[in-house]
């Protein structure tokens, strides 16, 4: 019998889902989330959004349990390119506590052990102010940088 994969599509989609609009709210002073990506497209037709980039991760096998720890990038795309510099740091700043706490009410994301795989928590661990570009056009940005720890169930086989 093989033993339940991750489905690391699934819970990408998840992470991203913690960052719709109806989700993760709008700061006052600031415009609604137009679009989360749970990963990077081939253009963003609207700001703000969110996209998501797998980085790597790690694995700790013990019998009958894998232990992963999978980071992921948050990047929220502010405005295009040039942009006002004084508007765009005004944002920055609203935004960051939001993007900081959309998983704290629901940190395993919703997806649950009937899959073989449950995913425990999923924190930020860091943020930079940054630049990302998409089909040529470059953003202002906030990157965060997200664990994600998910516990799978295995049977190993000689």
């Amino acid at each position: 019998m093989t033993s339940p994969v991750i489905d690391f599509s699934a819970i990408c989609t998840a992470l991203a889902a913690r960052f719709l609009a109806a989700a993760i709210g709008t700061p006052s002073g600031a415009s609604a989330m137009r679009a989360s990506y749970a990963k990077p497209p081939k253009a963003v037709p609207a700001t703000p959004a969110h996209l998501l980039e797998m980085q790597d991760g790690t694995v700790i096998a013990s019998p009958g349990q894998w232990k992963h720890e999978m980071r992921i990038d948050g990047v929220f795309l502010l405005a295009k390119r040039p942009a006002d510099p004084e508007r765009v740091e005004a944002q920055r700043h609203l935004w960051l506590p939001y993007l900081l706490h959309a998983c704290v009410d629901q940190m395993k994301l919703g997806l649950g052990s009937a899959t073989g795989y449950s995913v425990d928590k999923a924190i930020p661990t860091g943020w930079e102010w940054t630049e990302y570009a998409v089909a040529g056009d470059g953003y202002d940005a906030i990157t965060v940088h997200w664990t994600v720890y998910v516990t799978e169930n295995v049977s190993l086989t000689p």
